[in-house]
């Protein structure tokens, strides 16, 4: 990632406590397995800068990045990598999931250190009038000869109770034995454009494919990996302070919803990562606006 983006996202995107938290009186969700991490952004524009800029990274690896024109790149990727139509209306446009999508690979990448296993990119289909299908992100940890696949969700909607419903709605089949080895078998698809040769799911893949009748859950056990389940919600700060942004969400899920367990069979760990921002609408159309304009994208 360029060391002007890595700058710009470590001074917007700022953590400000875990849940549960004693001191503001707030819980974490009762999804939640590890604790909930909360954000603030500092400026609603480097936010959008941000989106803006982070669009190449999210739709290339590292490896097709290098050496190229940031401008030919961003206008690719749009083009190429990402649902996005300028002859759509602006309510159509508001819409596009990659807002969200490349602040959770951002955060990901800079705050939690999980470097993308291939790039999101990789699985649009530019002949498909839809959304990519899958996980939001696809990145790995390796730690202590332990690997980690971080496969995570966004929502990025004015409405908290909006995004949440999205989330919940569809978790029970985001953790399942048959999602996850879906979206395996959609890497394999993929399988030589990896960013990390010789790790445990590129083993697993190798496998499969000299052996398409084994179970890909079972070899997932097999290696002992571990799925990581990362709920990003951005939306509206309503002005009324940051905790009551934050406990407004505890809140409604602890309302609406039971906690409850998932046909899952590997070890996993589930949280959300809160980040209310300023002006949701007037963030997108500050990217909507410098992609038509094709403004210069940060060196």
């Amino acid at each position: 990632m360029r060391q002007s983006l890595i700058d710009l996202i470590d001074k917007t995107i700022i953590y400000k406590y875990d849940l549960p938290n004693t001191e503001v009186g707030i819980l974490k969700s009762i999804f939640s397995t590890e604790n909930d991490k909360c954000y603030s952004a500092s400026d609603k524009d480097d936010l959008a800068e941000i989106i803006y800029n982070s669009i190449i990274e999210y739709s290339f690896n590292e490896f097709d990045i290098s050496g190229k024109d940031y401008q030919n790149l961003h206008t690719i990727a749009l083009r190429n990598k990402l649902k996005y139509n300028p002859d759509s209306d602006e309510e159509s446009k508001i819409k596009y999931g990659f807002f969200g999508e490349v602040i959770l690979y951002s955060i990901l990448v800079i705050v939690f250190k999980s470097m993308p296993l291939i790039a999101r990119g990789y699985f649009y289909n530019p002949l498909e009038n839809a959304e990519t299908k899958g996980y939001d992100s696809y990145h790995l940890v390796e730690n202590n000869g332990a690997s980690e696949l971080w496969f995570g969700e966004v929502k990025f909607h004015i409405s908290h109770t909006q995004g949440i419903k999205s989330v919940l709605d569809n978790i029970d089949k985001a953790l399942s034995d048959s999602y996850l080895e879906k979206n395996v078998v959609a890497i394999h698809n993929h399988k030589n454009n990896l960013n990390i040769s010789g790790s445990a799911i590129e083993i697993i893949l190798n496998n499969w494919e000299a052996n398409p009748s084994i179970r890909i859950i079972d070899e997932i056990k097999e290696h002992n990996i571990k799925l990581v389940y990362p709920i990003l919600l951005m939306y509206e700060d309503d002005m009324k302070g940051y905790d009551d942004n934050i406990k407004k969400v505890i809140d409604h899920i602890q309302e609406k919803y039971t906690s409850k367990t998932f046909a899952l069979s590997i070890n996993y760990s589930v949280f959300f990562i809160l980040l209310p921002v300023e002006k949701v609408k007037e963030i997108k159309l500050s990217v909507i606006q410098w992609i038509e304009s094709k403004k210069q994208p940060m060196l």
